[in-house]
């Protein structure tokens, strides 16, 4: 009697640890092993090897969860026979039956899908050693799940990363701030440089011919860090002045300097040009202003802190805030 209790509950608690696994390795995000690596938890490189490899890692847990469930009940009813005789088969078929489906299958993996971190993470290294010891049937079983396979699945996508984010904003995990910004960054690829350039009669330009007092004095009335440079009419595009160096040409004694001689090369950027390609080129190029032209027609310029305030709103420095 003692025996066929402690099969029946050692075949319950086998079911359910592997039924509990397979929730863990399902459930558990590849940002939550990157933590978890980062931290220096145990088992957490090994998890990242299942994940990678999750086809063959989940063939090693059903191969191991059918095994049990297999042998389980035919070791456990050859017991009761010996012991009961043949009456004893259907209490036991039921038992097993009830005990499979609430000790084996509903309990465990609710509870390794709430803990699948760390039940995962435990149980990588045992799923990669068991993974070698039964290594040709789980990668027979591997190649036929992936033959089966029709089509792929789109994972990461903008909606699905959207749908995240509002799950986070609703558990306060994510702040309502950065949900914004979140949501402000896809916006990026939709937004045109046309969209956020400041047009060409609003832009302040200096003349190629200044010097660099009269540059000085425009940049003490204006205040701004760059301004582009034009030569006989603003399609004529000299370069970009930078207000430091025509302050420090200043220190040096050459207030009678022509600025064509501290210019840089102007940058030029089409009307058409998304956001995000303009913000990546600002980074490659090093650059804070670009001249927006259309036909080789200045149409107006477009700035870093342009794309950056489609990011984060409307970006006040000290003198927006003193006009105020």
């Amino acid at each position: 009697m003692v025996w066929l209790l402690g099969s029946i509950i050692v075949f319950i608690a086998l079911s359910g640890l592997m039924a509990a696994v397979d929730a863990a390795v399902l459930s558990v995000s590849h940002p939550e092993i990157d933590e978890m690596i980062q931290s220096g938890k145990h088992g957490a490189g090994r998890l990242r090897e299942v994940k990678q490899k999750l086809t063959h890692s989940l063939a090693v847990i059903v191969i191991l969860t059918n095994l049990i469930n297999v042998l389980g009940p035919i070791l456990v009813s050859q017991q009761a026979f010996k012991i009961y005789g043949p009456k004893a088969l259907v209490p036991i078929t039921i038992v097993l039956m009830l005990g499979t489906i609430v000790f084996s299958e509903v309990i465990p993996k609710a509870l390794g899908s709430h803990y699948a971190p760390l039940l995962a993470r435990w149980s990588a290294p045992v799923i990669r050693v068991l993974g070698f010891a039964i290594y040709p049937l789980s990668v027979g079983l591997a190649w036929l799940s992936d033959t089966l396979k029709r089509g792929q699945r789109r994972i990461g996508t903008e909606t699905q990363i959207r749908a995240l984010v509002k799950l986070g904003q609703k558990g306060g995990h994510i702040e309502p701030t950065e949900g914004h910004m979140i949501f402000r960054t896809f916006r990026l690829n939709d937004r045109m440089v046309q969209d956020i350039m400041t047009p060409l009669e609003k832009v302040v330009s200096i003349p190629a011919a200044t010097t660099v007092s009269e540059a000085a004095d425009i940049i003490r009335t204006k205040e701004f860090s760059r301004y582009p440079i034009f030569g006989e009419s603003p399609d004529d595009v000299q370069g970009m002045l930078i207000a430091r160096d025509v302050l420090s040409m200043l220190s040096d004694d050459k207030a009678k300097t022509s600025i064509t001689s501290i210019i840089h090369t102007p940058f030029f950027v089409s009307t058409e040009m998304r956001a995000d390609k303009l913000l990546l080129e600002f980074r490659t190029r090093h650059q804070h202003l670009a001249v927006v032209q259309q036909s080789n027609q200045t149409v107006g310029i477009v700035t870093l802190e342009d794309v950056l305030e489609e990011i984060v709103g409307e970006i006040e420095d000290e003198k927006d805030f003193g006009l105020r």
